[in-house]
């Protein structure tokens, strides 16, 4: 399979591009600097440098897939952002990002999209504490947050064959095997390893061609969650 990842310069982004290099697939990676992408000893890959917010640079690394993964995102610390640091990343990177995508899906007749979002987001912001509400979507992430929010809209608006990927909070950690994917939001942990969304990613949802239109909140489990009876 020929999938394409944005973002692929992220932590999660390198995160399911290796997997899907494991995995043997035909993979290309979208960074606005691709020298600092991944080496892989299994066989090259494709490094495109590009930008996503510039639509024709987006269309010419769709044209040719069979699936994409969006995985932008802004890690500017928003704090820091207050005190003035010049920002690296657009504000709105994640909504405009996607729909440049979206369009050239939709040009190139490309059907699969996997786009990661966030928890707390559209169809899981209900399942929010209070104590979160105010915290991160009032004080810390309200900008960020608002960029996924659009994000998902423009995503579920696409006419594609989507998935929206919700992850609570990512770690680096190891890989555990060990998650509750729920399509109904619940969440178990409040955090789940980069390692084992993107093993998800990849194979519970691409490969396996699931969750097609479908919201899926990925957290982690604890060994006592996931063996209840052990």
């Amino acid at each position: 399979m020929k999938v394409v990842v944005f973002g692929a310069n992220g932590r999660t982004g390198r995160a399911v591009l290796l997997n899907l290099l494991a995995a043997g697939h035909e993979v290309t990676g979208f960074a606005r600097d691709p020298e600092k992408l991944p080496e892989w000893k299994g066989h090259d890959y494709t490094r495109i440098k590009g930008d996503a917010m510039n639509p024709a640079e987006v269309a010419r690394a769709v044209a040719g897939q069979d699936a994409v993964v969006v995985c932008l995102g802004d890690s500017s610390n928003p704090v820091v952002l207050r005190l003035g640091m010049k920002r690296s990343t657009p504000r709105n990177i994640c909504e405009v990002g996607t729909s440049n995508v979206i369009a050239a899906m939709q040009a190139a007749g490309v059907k699969r999209l996997i786009c990661v979002t966030a928890y707390g987001v559209g169809d899981s912001r209900d399942k929010l504490s209070t104590a979160f509400k105010v915290w991160y979507t009032a004080l810390q992430l309200r900008e960020q947050l608002a960029d996924k929010e659009r994000q998902e809209k423009v995503v579920k608006a696409s006419g594609l064959d989507w998935t929206l990927v919700q992850p609570v909070g990512l770690t680096d950690g190891a890989f555990t095997g060990r998650w509750l994917a729920s399509t109904s939001g619940d969440r178990r942990k409040r955090t789940i390893s980069r390692v084992d969304l993107a093993w998800f990613i990849v194979n519970d949802v691409l490969l396996a061609d699931a969750y097609k239109r479908e919201t899926v909140v990925v957290s982690g489990l604890t060994i006592r969650q996931a063996f209840p009876d052990h």
